[in-house]
């Protein structure tokens, strides 16, 4: 496997690696409108981080360390959560001895379709994103993600390119996801109490593909990876869709988010952090006072073009339209009736060209809850911004190239409280930061109204819940699991999310 390469200037930029609430200020300095964002002043955080955690964080970059999972007792705060989330970053982020982050050493989705039995690899093979597929003849491509995201719309970076997706499985959340997947049967073999171990652990990274000689964002880090070559089909129905081939093609790529998720003391449901890249975007803070549509931001980001209008931000890949027609009787007529019907059509937005292998327009994205709406104490925005700090001025301490990962901010982290995980839970059930979401993987599901009421909240478990396999048409439905969060328990079947996206097309692309 090649080394990664990395800027040139990771030490110079570390002085701007701001929390993820002091960075609000940044994010929403507006020219040429008259809304200013007013710079946060949460509540003082007491003991957060707890003493002496952050010189605990250097167990965790070691070979040999445990994936976390004690910090979470009964009487837990939600500043143990977060600094949980740092843990399980910091692990996940540990350099090997090739440079290599510990995460993408872990097993792939592409590992789940192998025969029991296989050799592992010498060594961990390249990244290779966005390959899954079935093509027509019969044979099943799984990578370690997709080129959309899980509500089927496709984030486009300002080179015209993808984001990707990886997912990465440690070996205790590898074991059990492969006993009971849905395409050997296991899934409706084995009943519920067939169910993740503590300390199983899955991770979900997010990577921008670089063109050729493109700098990449500054203090990101990049690796080489396999990436499919798309082409456009044309289905029966007319419609053009853009999809993976089967080939790929080597290209750098940067990292510019990671969800991390594990299994702890008293958390069945798992605890689900999720980390960005400093520079993404802007950031909006928590809740409904957000900029007006006509507001922007002067400053470019890595999927924000400054000036763009907030309004214009966070566009899915479909323009859906209603077009009403109404019929009526005469008015002369004793009991006139009047019938309306609305048609909803799905348009899309996206051009392809497979010369270039480019999308446009690209998206400009903002982050809607700079927190998630950390919502479980009145110091949760703080209590971020203070884990943040600390583990910020940890990773900076440490040798290049490890030093590059406090880049990354802590969003925020989402749970349940102790016993409310069950077979009816859901986003409802959420506790700390309740909208949690990233920009680079949840771009377009954001709750924009920043409501914390449970029944509006959007975050992890709006996906991830014991019910994921009903409602898929045209599947048949499967039977509620606590283990259905795992959405690679679909790999290789049509439950997975298309891994295609319906596209216009240059005259004379398709024919």
């Amino acid at each position: 496997m090649k080394h990664p390469v990395f800027p040139r200037s990771v030490s110079s930029r570390f002085g701007f690696v701001l929390s993820a609430s002091m960075s609000f200020v940044a994010a929403c300095m507006l020219s040429a409108q008259t809304y200013t964002t007013p710079a946060p002043k949460p509540a003082p955080a007491a003991m957060c981080p707890t003493l002496g955690w952050e010189e605990n964080l250097a167990k965790y970059l070691q070979p040999d360390a445990a994936f976390p999972t004690t910090d979470t007792p009964l009487d837990a705060s939600d500043c143990m959560f977060h600094q949980w989330s740092w843990e399980a970053f910091v692990w996940a982020t540990a350099l090997d001895a090739h440079g290599v982050p510990r995460f993408m050493t872990l097993h792939t989705p592409a590992d789940l379709l192998k025969p029991d039995g296989a050799p592992p690899s010498a060594e961990p093979p390249m990244l290779t994103l966005g390959t899954r597929d079935i093509h027509a003849t019969g044979a099943y491509i799984e990578g370690t993600g997709a080129i959309v995201e899980a509500d089927g719309n496709m984030l486009i970076a300002p080179n015209g390119y993808p984001v990707y997706a990886s997912v990465h499985m440690n070996e205790a959340y590898f074991a059990t996801a492969k006993r009971n997947l849905v395409i050997n049967g296991g899934y409706l073999a084995n009943g519920d109490a067939d169910f993740f171990p503590v300390g199983a652990a899955v991770f979900k990274a997010t990577w921008m593909r670089l063109d050729a000689g493109q700098e990449p964002p500054a203090g990101a880090y990049v690796t080489e990876a396999r990436v499919p070559v798309l082409a456009v089909s044309l289905t029966p129905d007319n419609t053009i869709y853009a999809q993976p081939t089967g080939r790929t093609m080597t290209v750098k790529v940067a990292l510019l988010g990671l969800h991390v998720v594990g299994q702890t003391v008293n958390h069945p449901e798992f605890l689900w952090g999720t980390f960005e890249h400093h520079d993404n975007d802007p950031r909006f803070p928590d809740g409904p006072n957000k900029p007006p549509s006509t507001a922007s931001d002067p400053r470019n980001y890595t999927l924000y073009v400054g000036g763009t209008p907030f309004g214009q931000t966070n566009q899915p890949s479909t323009q859906t339209t209603a077009t009403s027609t109404s019929t009526s009787t005469p008015l002369s007529t004793p009991s006139t009736t009047i019938t309306t019907t609305t048609t909803l059509t799905a348009t899309p937005r996206l051009t392809f060209n497979p010369v270039t292998q480019k999308f446009s327009p690209a998206n400009n994205v903002v982050l809607e809850n700079a927190t998630g709406s950390e919502t479980h104490s009145p110091e949760g925005p703080a209590n971020i911004a203070n884990v943040n700090q600390s583990g910020h001025e940890f990773l900076a301490g440490r040798k290049p190239p490890q030093s590059i990962f406090a880049h990354y901010d802590l969003i925020g982290t989402v749970w349940m409280k102790p016993g409310q995980y069950n077979l009816n839970s859901n986003q409802s059930n959420a506790v700390g930061s309740v909208n949690l979401c990233n920009s680079t993987a949840e771009t377009f599901l954001q709750n924009a109204s920043g409501s914390t009421t449970p029944s509006t909240v959007g975050n992890c478990f709006s996906c991830h819940n014991p019910q994921t396999f009903q409602n898929v048409a045209p599947m048949p439905n499967l039977p509620a699991r606590r283990i259905a969060l795992s959405h690679v328990l679909a790999a290789g079947t049509l439950y997975a999310v298309p891994n295609q996206i319906s596209v216009l097309v240059p005259a004379g692309t398709v024919k």
